[in-house]
């Protein structure tokens, strides 16, 4: 018999393909492309942070000002500016106290010293110092001059404005105004200062200068009060009974101090009145001494009259 002997071919096993291009490959490729983006952002931003900080701290560094050093000279009467930069100076501006600012041109020079003469008395120096780059730094001090004409002011006991100055060099002239009023001349061509000047009444300020040969100066200021001394007048009646005491101050009085007779006595006088008359009877038998001191709403106290009268 014959067998049939059967064979078969091996199945093979299909696979399945996975197709692309579906919605879960297009959101995988979104989502790495956007974190490579966040990364690639943050990669910038923290670049370009940095750059401008070291941009900046680089220009921070490059801002400077000028330095401004004031010393004076052996003799104090003159101030040593000095102006020192890194870089060019544009230009210095200076001036005392309010008067016409001077400037220095800096020529593009980054070391600059200037000897500037003080006025007399005391004075502020303001100074003003400008890079080519705009940058700049302001300075206020304030310096006194030594007086080498030793210049004083007094005021004498009859109201007298006194001055008084010696100096080692020939004074010139002097000059003086009170408050706003206009300058006066007086010639001096000596190396002394000897002058009495009328002071008004009230306070003033008075602005002494003194000039010598070199054209140096020497100033000073000083408010001063004007006033006179109480004047006294007695006399005597025309039977002589009494003393008639009249007493004036132009600034109005304040009391008056009378011993009469070795009894002391005061009187007050109200309202500052600027005359005072008072009658005192003379007594018979006796000297009749009396002395009076009248005293203004200043303080200032008249001369003592002392006088006796025989009745």
């Amino acid at each position: 018999m014959n067998q049939i002997l059967a064979t078969s071919n091996p199945t093979t096993k299909k696979t399945k393909k996975k197709k692309s291009g579906g919605p879960a490959d297009i959101k995988t490729v979104v989502r790495v492309f956007a974190i490579a983006m966040l990364i690639f952002g943050v990669f910038m931003i923290g670049t370009g942070s940095y750059a401008i900080y070291r941009d900046n701290e680089a220009n921070n560094s490059e801002i400077t000002k000028p330095v401004i050093t004031e010393t004076l000279n052996d003799d104090n009467t003159a101030v040593i500016l000095t102006v020192t930069h890194d870089k060019a100076i544009d230009r210095i501006e200076y001036s005392w106290n309010d008067d016409e600012v001077q400037t220095i041109t800096g020529n593009g020079r980054k070391y600059i010293e200037q000897e500037i003469e003080i006025p007399g008395g005391t004075n502020t120096l303001n100074v003003r110092a400008i890079d080519t780059q705009g940058q700049e730094i302001s300075t206020q001090r304030e310096f006194t001059a030594e007086d080498k004409m030793n210049l004083n002011l007094t005021i004498s006991e009859d109201n007298k404005l006194k001055i008084t100055a010696e100096s080692e060099t020939e004074i010139t002239y002097m000059t003086y105004k009170w408050d706003e009023e206009e300058e006066q001349r007086i010639d001096i061509n000596a190396t002394t200062v000897n002058q009495e000047i009328d002071v008004p009444m009230g306070t003033h300020n008075i602005t002494v200068t003194l000039v010598d040969v070199n054209n140096e100066t020497t100033t000073k200021e000083q408010t001063v009060m004007g006033t006179t001394k109480p004047i006294i007048n007695i006399d005597t009646d025309d039977a002589g009974e009494y003393y008639l005491i009249t007493i004036t101050d132009e600034t109005g009085l304040e009391r008056v101090d009378l011993n009469v007779r070795g009894e002391q006595r005061t009187i007050t006088v109200e309202n500052g009145e600027k005359e005072l008359k008072y009658k005192l009877k003379l007594n018979e038998g006796d000297e009749n001494r009396l002395e009076i001191t009248a005293y203004n709403v200043d303080g200032i106290a008249s001369d003592t009259r002392r006088v006796s009268a025989a009745k």
